[in-house]
């Protein structure tokens, strides 16, 4: 007599793998950076739009720094090339575009920490 059960739930496996990959984690912390660069560029649009504009420069001045450690940080780690990392860069300096190039980065970065297992939330990657 077979014990088939054809009424019992499936036991597959749908957890997602952890992959350990080398510098995984230095992704997770520089896409954490590009995301606060994010956050506070909005916030700089914010205050500059009600009127504290010395205010506003350096909470954008804060973003710009922000964004460029993450932006180099987040290079490195993903393994691009010299002549990518200067021209993302440079556009970093150019406004709406740097807005681009972290978003781009951001998703990325989302997509290797997705691969690699993490869970990706608003405010970064946990495992």
């Amino acid at each position: 007599m077979s014990t088939y059960n054809p009424y019992e739930a499936p036991k597959a496996d749908v957890s997602v793998p952890m992959i350990d990959e080398a510098g995984i984690d230095d992704v997770a912390s520089a896409q954490k950076l590009i995301i606060y660069a994010i956050l506070a560029y909005f916030a700089a649009v914010a205050i500059q739009a009600s009127s504290m504009g010395p205010v506003g420069f350096l909470v954008a001045l804060g973003a710009l720094v922000l964004g460029l450690v993450g932006t180099y940080r987040l290079c490195a780690s993903l393994g691009f090339s010299t002549g990518w990392r200067v021209i993302l860069l440079v556009l970093m300096f150019v406004p709406l575009v740097n807005l681009i190039v972290l978003l781009v980065l951001n998703a990325k970065a989302t997509a290797r920490l997705r691969a690699a297992g993490f869970r990706v939330g608003l405010l970064g990657a946990s495992r």
